[in-house]
């Protein structure tokens, strides 16, 4: 909340835009969270670092990361939209049960990129390679995302 004085000297309560929160069926912005049910997009997305709760982005099961919309149950990252069971990477649009990785940048932060727990319960990963190809170690095995 950022305070400001009025003409009589009585201080105004502004909101302050980086925590702001969205009315529902309402498109929010860039670092504002948006209530449950309103239209929730790329732009419209969790502040770095909070934590997604029934008033904004995700809802109380979801896991969700930096810059992320969850949808309950699933494991979102930086920019991108998840349907509940799926795991998905910066930028892509994952169906339930799949693992997508559409715009991966290689960075080979995955670990940190997916939130993962080390559980190796890699949601849909079958082995097939047919993905980024980046690999990360997760316990004693690696996983390809």
């Amino acid at each position: 909340m950022i305070t400001s004085q009025d003409s009589d000297g009585s201080l105004i309560g502004v909101a302050d835009p980086t925590t702001s929160t969205a009315v529902a069926g309402s498109v929010s912005t860039t670092a504002s969270s948006a209530v449950a049910g309103s239209a929730a997009t790329v732009a419209s997305t969790a502040v770095a670092g909070s934590a997604a709760t029934v008033a904004s982005a995700g809802v109380v099961t979801s896991a969700a990361t930096v810059a992320s919309t969850a949808v309950a149950g699933s494991i979102a990252t930086a920019g991108s939209v998840a349907v509940a069971g799926s795991i998905v990477t910066a930028m892509s649009l994952a169906v339930a049960g799949s693992i997508a990785c559409v715009a991966c940048a290689f960075c080979k932060n995955c670990v940190a990129c997916l939130g993962c727990v080390g559980c190796t319960d890699c949601v849909g990963c079958v082995g097939c390679y047919n993905c980024s190809g980046v690999r990360f170690a997760v316990g004693l095995r690696d996983v390809h995302v």
